[in-house]
């Protein structure tokens, strides 16, 4: 079966990122700005079907730029699937995030709730799933061990076209 063109995103939360929660700083806005860039490629390659973890940073980011496409690539039926880990993912969030959070599960086309309570893993099951339905990937990940590693090496691993961009290059 082939798979509906669609992509993933990983990424790395703020505090992982030089720029931490500034996003503000200059090496942070021209990573939004490539982010953009790859997105908008894939668009008009045919992509429509995007997945977004919903973690803090990269996730949200891209999930805000989706959004944004809906708006200027009306005829491409943009679809934005938010895949949530676990139920309270965002319970400990600072009200910004939180707000932000909210704002995309308002205008994801759908939402898919993996469990209700934590476990141990919960986050691995969440991008396992999104690569599994996903051809491309789209990746902000500065080489630690971790999720976004974890989900690189996962899409390897199932064949997906990766696009990773370095946050260290921004800097």
């Amino acid at each position: 079966m082939k798979l509906k063109m669609s992509c993933c995103f990983t990424g790395h939360r703020p505090e992982k990122l030089a720029w931490k929660k500034d996003e503000y700083d200059e090496a942070c806005l021209r990573l939004k700005k490539e982010l953009l860039l790859y997105i908008t490629k894939l668009i008009e390659l045919g992509v429509c079907r995007f997945y977004t973890g919903m973690a803090m940073g990269v996730d949200i980011w891209a999930a805000e730029i989706v959004l944004d496409m809906k708006n200027k690539y009306r005829d491409k039926n943009i679809q934005l699937i938010a895949t949530i880990p676990y139920e309270e993912q965002a319970k400990n969030w600072t009200d910004e995030w939180k707000e932000r959070y909210t704002n995309v599960l308002e205008f994801a086309d759908k939402i898919i709730l993996l469990q209700e309570q934590y476990t141990r893993g919960c986050f691995y099951a969440r991008n396992r799933y999104m690569v599994d339905n996903s051809s491309f990937v789209i990746a902000v990940f500065n080489g630690e061990e971790g999720g976004t590693k974890y989900t690189i090496d996962y899409a390897k691993k199932k064949g997906l076209r990766i696009k990773i961009l370095d946050p260290r290059e921004y800097v």
